[in-house]
């Protein structure tokens, strides 16, 4: 084979204007984030220097109160971030300002880190890992210049500049101190900046708990110029729960939801954590004393995520299951790993760490307020109640937790709500199920027929009216080996007959319905035909002469409502009629039948059972046709 010339190796280039686009333009979604990025790099500088006094008694600016400040010269458009921190030497300059992505928190970080190896334990958090914050100053300026001295003795000052484009000058500069002033020449559509009180909110909004004081020049007084504290520096997350009142959580809550609160919207319920391992976090989550307009939308707000004590997302979705989405509250990590730009959460064993963690912590919260205070959990349940019935159908794991949480109203009960603990705890002797119903309303279901020989045995049933509902009890069967019956579906043996003679007999009994009915159950599937899917005696009325009962393999009637409701295309079933052997006007009706004399009075009579069926249900799918046999039998009666 012939020789072949060796592979030629080559650099990837990049041309440094069009990077710098990029990280300017794309990365962020929202440009009042260059504030925050650029205070968080002044309080990492500020946290290097207390960390390199330690080692350093050479440091020059120990006395220094440290701080982060931010003017505005209206007249100039010019904003101004300054600290007093450890500022840079010409080299650190070229190779920090002048090399998109490079670090200096990061290498500065690795060499904390290299220290602790070796027994030292430095108490420093710092912020920026991945060199590009900076640079998001670009889109608000036109021009920024860098006036900086680190704080190593001997330094000088330097003076850093580049509009955007692709290059950079640095010049030496007079500077007295150590530390660094950002001055940022403002675009034309970039001067709301320059407003004390739109700098004021993005302070509040992303580092209102930095470890140092940020602060805004104000006017000057006896030639002195005043600052005013923009941040509350301490993280309430951070102290002791011990040391903080019910006003202080109070006060806190109130700066969760936004700075306002209604009325009577007092939290219900609060956590506070500070955990170490498997992760080192922090959080403050309350239970909202009211729910929150949006938790059905989309756009529903979520926990907010700080990562050394900076929000870097306002809402995250991440920290919490769906179904526990109307928790409010912080969570503060330093060990969450962001993606560049710090406004997404990067998916890892130690965000899944945290999220096992809050809802492990968020359910035992809700299980002692059960158990502790049962005015306080029904409030609870009263306003999100559905949602954890939503988390039995998404969280397998944590399925038995939440099933105690559960609470329904009873038929049989006084109190508002009870537990499925408490309904088996309850029930009379020789009831083997636990019996419910579905429904658009307590009202009426209370007044539905299906309950009728339940009542009287005594027997309560819980009356289920969210839409979720329907979603529980195919997931939640059985409760304390007691299964979950629907009393409107399906053959209700309420005799408890277990073994396989005994429901043999039964079956037989359904089957084979006395002489003087079969003849009206023949001629009502006929008459009715497909608006049926069968006609019974049945087991389960007293009182009222008809009903109509689910398919047990089929969908019930109020899950078709349900999805009707929700847009979705369902072709309703038929379902089984069932008429009450021992009243009167079923009993007139079979007569009618039996006799043969007047077949079209039965066929009216046979409509109306069907009728009154879904009279109780509070449907009529045949209006007119209903009030004509209706008519037809006030007539008769009339003209007697």
């Amino acid at each position: 084979m012939p020789d072949t010339p060796a592979p030629e190796k080559h650099e990837f280039k990049a041309e440094v204007a069009a990077v710098l686009k990029l990280v300017t333009h794309s990365l962020y979604t929202n440009r009042e984030i260059f504030l925050r990025e650029l205070i968080s790099n002044a309080s990492d500088a500020l946290d290097k220097a207390r960390y390199t006094a330690l080692v350093d008694t050479d440091l020059e600016g120990q006395a220094l109160e440290p701080s982060v400040r931010i003017s505005a010269d209206a007249e100039r458009g010019l904003l101004v971030i300054e600290d007093n921190g450890i500022g840079m030497t010409p080299e650190e300059a070229r190779s920090n300002l002048g090399t998109i992505a490079h670090s200096g928190t990061l290498q500065f970080l690795q060499e904390a880190a290299k220290a602790q190896a070796e027994g030292k334990s430095p108490d420093v958090q710092l912020i920026g890992q991945f060199g590009v914050g900076f640079y998001s100053a670009f889109m608000v300026a036109d021009r920024v210049d860098v006036f900086t001295r680190s704080a190593q003795p001997g330094s000088e000052g330097i003076h850093w500049s580049s509009t955007g484009d692709g290059s950079f000058t640095i010049a030496p500069t007079d500077k007295e101190h150590r530390g660094t002033r950002i001055e940022l020449q403002l675009k034309d559509d970039a001067k709301e900046f320059l407003d004390r009180y739109r700098i004021e909110s993005i302070v509040r909004r992303y580092s209102n708990f930095v470890m140092y004081p940020v602060q805004f020049a104000g006017e000057e007084k006896d030639g002195e110029v005043q600052w005013a504290q923009l941040n509350e520096i301490g993280a309430f997350w951070t102290r002791s729960a011990s040391e903080l009142s019910d006003d202080d959580y109070k006060d806190f809550y109130k700066h969760v939801m936004g700075g306002f609160v209604l009325p009577g919207d007092e939290p219900l319920g609060r956590l506070h954590l500070s955990m170490d391992a498997p992760i080192q976090f922090h959080a403050v989550l309350f239970i909202p004393g009211r729910r929150p307009a949006d938790l059905f939308n989309e756009e529903s707000k979520h926990l907010q995520l700080f990562a050394r004590r900076v929000m870097v997302m306002e809402s995250c979705d991440k920290l919490l299951p769906a179904y526990l989405r109307f928790m409010r509250g912080v969570v503060d990590s330093e060990d969450l790993p962001l993606n560049v730009s710090r406004e997404m959460l990067q998916e890892n064993k130690n965000l899944s760490a945290i999220r096992r963690q809050l809802t492990r912590k968020t359910l035992r919260l809700l299980a002692d307020t059960a158990k502790e205070d049962r005015e306080r959990y029904e409030k609870v349940f009263e306003e999100f109640g559905v949602f954890l019935k939503e988390g039995l159908h998404l969280d397998n794991a944590h399925k038995d937790q939440l099933t105690e949480l559960l609470r329904f109203s009873s038929t049989g009960h006084d109190t508002k709500w009870i537990s499925l603990r408490e309904y088996v705890d309850t029930m009379p002797e020789g009831q083997d199920a636990i019996y419910y119903i579905t429904g658009r309303s307590q009202a009426e279901l209370r007044g539905s027929p299906h309950l009728e020989a339940l009542r009287e045995r005594g027997y309560a049933v819980i009356m289920m009216t969210d839409a979720v509902d329907e979603w529980v009890v195919q997931d939640l069967t059985e409760y304390d080996g007691k299964k979950l019956v629907s009393v409107t579906a399906g053959d209700l043996d309420l005799d408890g007959k277990k073994d396989a003679d005994d429901e043999a007999d039964a079956a037989k009994e359904d089957e084979a319905p006395s002489a003087e009915l079969e003849p009206l159950l023949a001629r009502a599937k006929e008459v009715l035909g497909d608006k049926v899917s069968a006609v019974k005696v049945s087991r389960r009325l007293t009182s009222s002469a008809s009903c109509l009962v689910d398919d047990p393999a089929g969908m019930g009637r109020n899950m078709e409502r349900i999805l009707a409701m929700a847009g979705r295309e369902v072709s309703a079933r038929p379902r089984i009629l069932e008429v009450n052997g021992d009243h009167k006007f079923v009993k007139a009706a079979a007569a009618l039948v039996g006799s043969g004399s007047d077949n079209a009075t039965a066929d009216m009579w046979i409509h109306l059972l069907h009728d009154q069926a879904h009279l109780a249900e509070g449907e009529v799918p045949d209006p007119k046709g209903t009030v004509e046999r209706i008519q037809a039998v006030l007539d008769a009666l009339a003209s007697r």
